[in-house]
């Protein structure tokens, strides 16, 4: 959902009400620069930046509100540290041609009972209904590019690009991996693919929201020439769990 300037002198009371009413406890903004002044005049905080999101030309700001002492708390923030520095230590190294095992392909809608019996099978809860082929289905006919990786015909690896088409930008995610076939680099794989399916596209940047205690995620999108750009602390719920993320992003140029 596209952030409409216009909206700015209604948008932060709605958004007030609308968490009052649901009884949420954290909001937050995706804006373009140019509007960070009635969110902040409002107690909203940045917590983290996206430049160029917009058609490559301005930057993107993550501006959230806590609404309970409890959400906006934390006792990890020397852990998360911890692993943005380890992340940004990656220097980025070659990348190993995909095993003869495997396949990388883009996925189709007669794929989607398998992809969902994969994300099943690594997350407990998700944040958007990837559970459901009807979604899987409804998003490939949109804007999200799904990419898949098989093992000896098994699918064992999958992601997606989630295009804004008229913004140019990307979100890279829903990255999940069978747990017998991480630490061999599939991830990569399958950024590394989805970044040349998106420049072919047009597309101007890319971003990732990831877990911020997974430090091989982290280290994937850094090692690859991603940048940081902010904690989103206590954002999204996964696994069954509210986790912090950590904002990645990268210019392409063609």
């Amino acid at each position: 959902m596209d952030y409409d300037p216009q909206d700015q002198n209604h948008i932060v009371d709605r958004l007030a009400l609308l968490a009052k009413r649901e009884n949420y406890d954290k909001i937050v903004v995706k804006v373009p620069d140019d509007s960070c002044g009635i969110f902040l005049e409002k107690g909203y905080k940045i917590e983290g930046k996206v430049p160029l999101y917009y058609q490559g030309k301005k930057d993107c700001y993550f501006l959230s509100q806590f609404l309970s002492p409890e959400r906006s708390a934390t006792t990890k923030e020397n852990d998360y540290n911890n692993i943005i520095q380890i992340a940004k230590q990656k220097k980025k190294t070659p990348l190993h041609p995909l095993d003869e095992d495997y396949h990388l392909e883009i996925m189709d809608p007669s794929k989607a009972e398998e992809m969902v019996h994969l994300y099943k099978n690594t997350f407990k809860t998700y944040p958007f209904p990837i559970f459901d082929p009807l979604y899987i289905r409804e998003t490939m006919g949109s804007n999200v590019v799904y990419f898949g990786i098989y093992y000896h015909g098994e699918l064992v690896a999958l992601a997606s690009s989630e295009m804004n088409i008229k913004q140019k930008n990307a979100e890279m995610t829903d990255f999940a991996i069978q747990r017998e076939h991480r630490g061999k680099q599939l991830a990569k794989h399958l950024l590394t693919t989805m970044e040349q399916e998106m420049l072919k596209r047009d597309i101007k940047t890319l971003y990732t929201i990831a877990r911020a205690e997974s430090l091989p995620m982290n280290c994937t999108f850094a090692g690859l020439g991603y940048d940081f750009g902010g904690t989103l602390l206590n954002n999204t719920q996964i696994s069954g769990n509210i986790e912090s993320m950590n904002i990645w992003y990268k210019g392409l140029s063609s």
